[in-house]
């Protein structure tokens, strides 16, 4: 039964009009059991969309999995809503129940979550378990009106005596970033049935990845967790550790590229040390030292099921990746170990106990700082290098693009390491930005504002362009990170990770 269906995937058929839109309403009607259509790798618009609706409103009312991933592609945005409501439209007079729904890669942002919202909200997504909506450009602003969408139909669902049980939420790459993981945890704490959160490379820092752990321990029966490419960093680490226990079905959990470090990983090692049931565990890219990297792999000797772990890209050597190895190869397990091309060559637990040590110390007195604005603004205006003068208004109000712009014009003037006088400027420039941005609770934007502008991270405006001297500029900032007392820890890590993959 769930075998029958129509797929037209990856056939590159370009539908707009009446005309194009023929051969799929005649599949359609001919269908005898129309329970997934397959719409993935073609491209649709609104008269074609129009009429594949009104086919399905007659003939779809057994469908289960609507299965419409790249389907938008050289769409205008101001499409995409009026597609996405006509389809709906006939999913709503068919009756139709779905227990799927995939609109992955449609990079729609947040426009075209207006049209999605209204199948949401419909009786058509009450027994919705999967929704997959892998890199879509939801920003936070989307997966706001997502989460809204997704709490609104369990409302309505409960009301209506049919409970929404969503099981699968795959979201990643949507820039959903602490705001929105925030929100969609709203409805994993309200739905309580989850057992697979897939967020990978959503810019979510340790404040989400908070919020989102707290969510956890209303979902006993989590599978699959994936937030790969985050920022846990330690303290996020040892939140997810808190939580582990509770999650005895877990199976699958990645948090490769999250900065964990040594003692987020050991936090995690001991947490799984009392979880047997997982199969896949990857923790690569961690910057974790020898010791956390053993007592991480003797948490897993245990997992009878175990089929892959993944430790590549930390900071081991080749002892103890040989001391790894056969660790793994006396509780048969040596197969499941992945690649150890990546490390990065030992580091001593004394040395890493004292980074670790040093950043929480900076981080403790940012926190425990309190900033006179006015103060800072006398500070910047001292600090003028041809005609670069940060206004006293720039500094209070903290508009980012005009602060970097300013920041960077200092930046190039820096031609060399014996060039202390520039560098020292702009380190107290940086430091005075951060402590504004941190008091204005505007950090998050400095940092993404500093990405954008040094070519470490796409801009979403077309229209941006590189400064030629770029350069110059990402040599200082190189210089501004490794000073651990100029930025915030949490926006030094973001940046540091971003610097080292240039």
């Amino acid at each position: 039964m769930e075998d029958n269906g129509l797929s037209f995937a990856d056939q590159s058929l370009s539908l707009n009009s009446v005309e194009d839109a023929k051969s799929i309403v005649s599949a359609i009607e001919k269908c005898p059991c129309l329970i997934y259509f397959n719409l993935q790798g073609n491209t649709l618009g609104i008269e074609a969309a129009k009429e594949i609706g009104n086919a399905l409103a007659k003939h779809g009312s057994l469908l289960k999995r609507a299965l419409w991933q790249d389907m938008f592609t050289g769409r205008l945005k101001s499409e995409i809503p009026i597609v996405l409501e006509h389809l709906s439209a006939g999913l709503l007079t068919a009756n139709v129940r779905l227990s799927e729904l995939d609109l992955s890669n449609n990079a729609f942002g947040p426009i075209g979550m207006e049209g999605l919202v209204k199948l949401l909200n419909s009786p058509v997504c009450y027994e919705l378990q999967t929704l997959r909506l892998m890199n879509n450009g939801l920003g936070i602003g989307g997966a706001k009106m997502l989460a809204k969408a997704l709490i609104d139909n369990y409302n309505a669902s409960l009301k209506a005596g049919t409970p929404f049980k969503l099981k699968v939420l795959v979201a990643g790459r949507n820039r959903l970033e602490n705001e929105g993981i925030i929100a969609l945890s709203q409805f994993f704490s309200l739905v309580k049935s989850m057992e697979e959160i897939t967020i990978p490379q959503n810019g979510i820092y340790c404040k989400g990845i908070l919020a989102l752990t707290s969510s956890l321990l209303e979902n006993p029966n989590l599978k699959v967790l994936d937030v790969q490419d985050n920022l846990l960093t330690p303290l996020g680490a040892e939140a997810l550790a808190k939580v582990l226990p509770k999650l005895k079905n877990l199976k699958r959990l990645n948090i490769a590229d999250c900065l964990i470090k040594s003692k987020g990983a050991l936090a995690i090692a001991e947490a799984l040390n009392i979880h047997r049931s997982l199969e896949i565990l990857d923790a690569s890219y961690n910057e974790i030292n020898s010791e956390s990297g053993l007592k991480l792999t003797e948490s897993i000797c245990n997992k009878i099921n175990l089929k892959e772990y993944n430790i590549n890209g930390n900071r081991f050597g080749e002892e103890t990746i040989e001391v790894i190895s056969n660790v793994l190869k006396g509780s048969n397990k040596d197969k499941t170990l992945g690649s150890f091309s990546g490390d990065e060559g030992e580091c001593s637990s004394d040395e890493d106990d004292n980074e670790e040590a040093a950043e929480s110390s900076t981080d403790e007195e940012n926190d425990n700082s309190t900033f006179n604005t006015d103060n800072s603004a006398d500070l910047l205006k001292n600090m003028v290098i041809g005609e670069v003068k940060p206004t006293k208004e720039t500094v209070e109000n903290i508009n980012c693009e005009v602060l970097v712009d300013q920041l960077m014009d200092i930046a190039v003037h820096y031609h060399n390491s014996d060039d202390n006088v520039t560098l020292d400027k702009c380190l107290e420039f940086y430091k005075t930005a951060y402590s504004n941005a941190t008091k204005t609770l505007k950090f998050i934007e400095l940092t993404n504002v500093l990405l954008v502008k040094h070519g470490l991270i796409k801009s979403e405006d077309k229209g941006f362009k590189l400064r030629k001297d770029v350069d110059r500029c990402l040599e200082v900032l190189k210089k501004v990170v490794q000073n651990k007392n100029v930025i915030p820890e949490s926006s030094r890590c973001v940046l540091n990770f971003m610097l080292n993959k240039v």
